[in-house]
Parts: structure tokens; sequence; C-alpha cells
């Protein structure tokens, strides 16, 4: 009978184990439906009849996606660590007089030739599960969870008035070619060069988290969503440095 008993909890214990994820690993739809990148035009090259001016369109909102891991091994809280990678496509137009220029930029994906603002946002957090379903007992479904965490972004630069200025300036003053920016079409050769030179920028922030998990005992699948608010990222000028991003996922959890 002692057994019997030992082996029945020993069971017991086993499938408990197994219905609780020490790990995941996942999937993400990452929208950030909030954030814009601004919009700006005014006149970069020339004055009077022959000035060339730019028309850059704002971004309202951004696409993407990602991956996440999580650990819920540790007693009290668990550690998540995830990373998105997200975009939005804008209008950029050179003009002189009646001639309007649509900058074309070459992303290496078909059918789009428009510029874009991509940043990768990558996220560490310590989140603190405070309410399991169903409640007092040792098998939970449901996991409503709170957290904070710290934050590394990796953003492009915007291809707007700012930037014009500063690619016409750099090659109108260095004496080499005095009528470097004469033209729409070479300003806006220019300004691919530009952006492609100024590189990408990063900086780090932090962010705030709120989100649930569900997953049925045993089977080694969870889904998950999730809110976060990124605050005192650094971001080029043109792009709101505080923002909310969506999490929907799937994941494996073992």
């Amino acid at each position: 009978m002692k057994a019997a008993w030992i082996k029945s909890l020993a069971l017991a214990a086993v499938a408990v184990g197994y219905s609780h994820a020490i790990f995941g690993i996942g999937g993400q739809w990452a929208p950030a439906p909030g954030l814009e990148v601004k919009g700006s035009s005014g006149t970069v090259a020339g004055s009077g009849a022959n000035a060339i001016s730019i028309n850059q369109g704002k971004v309202t909102g951004l696409n993407g996606f990602g991956v996440k891991l999580w650990v819920d091994a540790l007693p009290f809280v668990d550690i998540e660590a995830g990373s998105n990678i997200q975009w939005g496509l804008y209008d950029v137009s050179i003009s002189q007089g009646s001639d309007t220029t649509k900058l074309k930029f070459d992303l290496g994906v078909p059918t789009v030739n428009k510029p874009a603002f991509a940043r990768i946002v990558s996220d560490v957090t310590v989140l603190y599960p405070f309410l399991k379903l169903p409640p007092l007992v040792p098998i939970s479904i449901l996991k409503v969870y709170a957290g904070a965490g710290i934050t590394h972004v990796i953003a492009t630069e915007i291809l707007n008035e700012k930037l014009a200025l500063k690619a016409v300036d750099k090659a109108t003053n260095s004496g080499a070619d005095p009528s470097a920016a004469d033209t729409p079409e070479k300003v806006s050769k220019l300004l691919v060069q530009s952006i492609k030179d100024e590189g990408l920028k990063s900086g780090i922030g932090f962010h705030l988290e709120l989100g649930a998990k569900a997953k049925i005992p045993i089977i080694p699948i969870a889904v998950y969503t999730d809110i976060k608010y990124h605050f005192l990222s650094s971001m080029p000028s043109a792009v709101d440095a505080n923002s909310m991003t969506f999490e929907l996922g799937g994941a494996l959890a073992f």
C-alpha cells in the first residue's frame, strides 16, 4: 500500500511538472499603431524660380513581427527577452518649379520602392504574475502579469528636410562640385547617399509591460498577448520617442 501511494504521488508530481512551462520560445505579430514619423517640407537648394524643395510624407503606425523567449522556473518572478522589427513606408518628392521627382529607394523587396523607417526593438523584462487562473490550484491555465525592463533600439534615419539640407550643404561647400545640387535628380542622389552615410541610430531606453499567457496542461503549446509602453528610447528627432507596441503570438512551452 505504501509503495502504491509513493507511485501515485510521483505520477502526480510528474503531471504537475509537465503542466507548468519552465521556458517558452515563440513568434509574434508586433505592430506599433500609435507611433508617428513626422512629415516635413521646405527649400533645400537654390532660390527663386530655381529653388529646389523637398516634401516628405509622414508615417502613422508601424507593422512588425518578432520573437520572444521566457523563463518561468524562477520563484515569484518570470524573466522574458524579446525582439521586434517594425517598419513603415513613406513618400518623398523633390520639386523645382513645376517639375516633381518622386524619390525611389531600393529596399530589395519586389514592388516596394519607397523609403522606409525601420527599427529593431529588443527588450529584457522582469515580470510578476499577479493573477493565475484557476486560482488556488497547482495547475494554472492562464497567467496575467505586469513588469518592466530595459530596451535597446536600433533605427534608421528619416529622409526629411533636415537630412537633405545637411547633404546639400556638405556637397556644395566641399568645393568639389559647386553644381552638385542644381537639379532635383542630383538632390535625390545626394539624399539617398546621405541616408547610407548616416547609418543606423541606436540607444537605450525602458519599457513597461502588461500581458497574459495561456497554456493547456501537458500540451507544449502556449499563446500570449502583451502591451508594451516604450519610453526614453533614443530615436531620430522626427520620430516619437514614446510608443506602444502590441504583441500577439504563439509559442512552444516546455
